[in-house]
């Protein structure tokens, strides 16, 4: 070991593999005979404009600045807007469903949590423990921004937020910093640590749950043969500057999240602000917002993931709500884009021409069935699936 590799920087190189709680199994998930499911959930915080999901509702009035001409027809009664969306992959669009949600909730504050769970219970955790699978991480957050409301642990899956890519990148078998110790070193690094701490760990089993669930990841993945991950490859695919790890815009939380499938996660969640549109009454604003901001990363991402050889890669778009009319104001429902090969094209989130859905829609733990039903969970944690119409 050279003379300038310290103790200090082993046990700092050997705890960022783990602290970072972005490390995974991808070798295990890459050898199962069947598909790996991994659902993306990107949160548009502050509310997903109609136009996008049902946008012939608007074309008979020109609202939202919908016309016949720039809406593109999917079939089964799915339009979307033809500007964004429908410049999304071939194979997208021809596995796209809208999701109607009638919450009847109005106020971001209610809104937001009552998307993330109910009961003192988080979705993403009980779907992410739903899929099984032997990840360590099996639910993650790529960027800052955490969902609103409870996010206990469901079992031993917890929310793990992904700010820097780093670890990751190491874990999977990147060649990215030359200062960070081979596996067998770090795997005594931190079992060393887990021993020195166990009795501070045991005597805090919820304030320190953290640390605990990341030197218990290290350890684990340590443990195993790391991926051939080609990092400068991952950072050009995504219009990043090779040496980027922090995860700080769309793009990166894109690229964040596929590294998150390749390490085995089966939910990812990735938040955008500044969706809040009032005023936005030819919906110019929000189609800018998308092409310039959500799609490049999201077209990647769809064109590398969706077609991937053994897995079952779902995205979900979504927002607090729709926007009502005539001043882009908040609506009570919700129409949210689906996308996976086991989405049939169609939609049950048609709106009216005032932004409506009718009675009877399915409210958002509905909505969460239809998402465990296309990722292929073996059992029913929201319930049954209403949705069978847009189901493969």
């Amino acid at each position: 070991m050279p003379a300038s590799f310290s103790r200090r920087s082993l046990m700092k190189s050997a705890a960022a593999l783990a602290s970072a709680a972005t490390l995974g199994r991808g070798a295990t998930a890459l050898a199962q005979t069947t598909d790996k499911p991994a659902l993306l959930c990107v949160f548009l915080n502050g509310g997903y404009n109609a136009l996008f999901a049902s946008h012939d509702s608007f074309q008979g009035a020109g609202t939202f600045g919908c016309s016949a001409g720039n809406g593109r027809d999917l079939g089964n009664g799915l339009v979307v807007d033809a500007a964004t969306f429908g410049t999304l992959p071939a194979f997208a669009l021809q596995h796209m469903a809208s999701v109607g949600i009638r919450h009847g909730l109005t106020a971001h504050e209610a809104a937001q949590p009552s998307l993330a769970g109910m009961g003192g219970r988080n979705y993403h955790t009980l779907l992410a423990r739903a899929l099984g699978g032997d990840a360590p991480i099996k639910a993650a957050v790529v960027g800052g921004g955490m969902p609103d409301g409870p996010k206990p642990s469901e079992g031993d899956v917890s929310l793990q937020g992904i700010t820097d890519m780093k670890a990751t990148i190491v874990a999977l078998g990147g060649d990215l910093d030359p200062s960070v110790p081979k596996r067998e070193i770090a795997t005594t690094a931190l079992l060393g640590s887990t021993s020195m701490s166990r009795k501070r760990l045991t005597r805090s089993p919820n304030s320190l749950r953290s640390v605990k669930d990341g030197l218990d990841t290290g350890v684990e993945t340590l443990k195993r043969q790391g991926l051939a991950l080609d990092y400068p490859g991952l950072c050009q695919a995504y219009g990043v500057a090779v040496g980027t790890t922090s995860v700080n815009s769309f793009r990166t939380q894109m690229m964040a999240a596929e590294l998150m499938v390749q390490a085995g996660a089966n939910v990812i969640y990735a938040d955008n602000g500044g969706w809040d549109t009032h005023g936005d009454t030819n919906g110019n604003t929000v189609r800018g917002m998308m092409n310039d901001r959500i799609l490049p990363g999201l077209s990647t991402f769809l064109s590398r993931m969706l077609q991937a050889t053994g897995r079952n890669v779902v995205v979900a778009i979504y927002g607090d709500f729709a926007r009502s009319l005539p001043g882009s104001d908040h609506q009570g429902n919700l129409t949210a884009t689906v996308i996976g090969k086991n989405v049939k094209v169609g939609t049950t989130g048609r709106v009216a021409a005032n932004v409506s859905l009718p009675a009877g829609t399915p409210s958002i733990q509905q909505f969460w069935a239809y998402l465990a039903a296309v990722t292929g969970a073996a059992n029913q944690p929201f319930g049954a699936n209403p949705h069978t119409a847009i189901t493969m």
